[in-house]
C-alpha cells in the first residue's frame, strides 16, 4: 500500500487535470479512509464543529462538496444531521461513500462557477479539502453560493498557499465587497498533517459564511 504522502505527490503532478485526478483518487479510494484519519488531519472534526455551531436544524439540507469517501458526512450524520447530498467526481470514492449510508443522493460532479444542481436548494454546504489549486478553483464559490439559499451558510477549508498564491484571497474579498456573504467563524491555523515531515509546510484554517442573498 502506497503512503499519504506518495498519494499526495501524485495528485499535486496531475496539475487539476481531471481524468488523472479522476484516475488516481479511483485508485486511492480503498486506502483512502485509513490514511486520512492516520494523518491527524482536523479538518473534518473542525469542519463538524462550525457546522454543529452554526446550523441548528438538523433537519436542514445539506451539500458534501467534494465529499470523497464520505467521512465528513458520517460525522455528520453522527452529529444528527440526516438530510445530506454528497457530490464528488470521482466514481471510486463515490462508491465508499454510498456504502457509509448516510447520504440522500450522490452527484458525480465537478465544482465550478456552475454546478448542475438546482439553485438555491441547500441550507448549507460543506466544501473540506477540495478548494485550491488543481481542484476546485476560486471561483467554485461563485457556484456553491448559487446553490445555498438566502441565509445558508458554507463551511470550506482553506491552505494559506491557496489563499495566498492561487487567487482565494481576492475571491473572498470580492465577495465581501459584494455583500454577497458575511463571515460567521473562522478556525486558528493548523498544521494539515501534523505527522508528516514532507507536507510540514502545509497549513489550513477552517471558514464559516452566511449567505446574504
Amino acid at each position: 500500500m502506497d503512503d499519504l504522502e506518495t498519494w499526495l505527490q501524485r495528485v499535486y503532478q496531475a496539475d487539476g487535470e481531471h481524468k488523472t485526478l479522476e484516475s488516481l483518487y479511483d485508485q486511492w479510494a480503498q486506502d483512502y479512509d485509513q490514511q486520512l484519519w492516520a494523518s491527524g488531519n482536523p479538518y473534518i472534526a473542525i469542519a463538524t464543529g462550525l457546522v454543529a455551531r452554526h446550523l441548528a436544524d438538523y433537519d436542514a439540507r445539506i451539500l458534501d462538496a467534494g465529499c470523497g469517501t464520505g467521512n465528513m458526512a458520517l460525522v455528520l450524520h453522527q452529529l444528527g444531521y440526516r438530510n445530506i447530498d454528497g457530490l464528488d467526481p470521482s466514481s471510486g470514492m463515490l462508491a465508499v461513500a454510498q456504502r457509509k449510508e448516510v447520504y440522500q443522493q450522490i452527484h458525480q460532479l465537478y465544482l465550478g462557477t456552475q454546478i448542475a444542481l438546482a439553485d438555491n436548494s441547500y441550507d448549507a454546504i460543506v466544501a473540506a479539502g477540495v478548494l485550491t489549486h488543481g481542484h476546485a478553483p476560486c471561483e467554485s464559490l461563485d457556484g456553491i453560493l448559487k446553490l445555498i439559499r438566502a441565509q445558508g451558510i458554507i463551511v470550506f477549508s482553506l491552505s494559506s498557499i491557496a489563499y495566498e498564491e492561487y487567487g482565494f484571497k481576492q475571491k473572498i474579498i470580492e465577495l465581501d465587497v459584494a455583500g454577497q456573504w458575511e463571515k460567521l467563524d473562522q478556525s486558528l491555523l493548523f498544521r494539515t498533517y501534523p505527522f508528516s515531515e514532507q507536507e510540514a509546510h502545509l497549513r489550513h484554517w477552517v471558514m464559516a459564511y452566511r449567505k446574504c442573498a
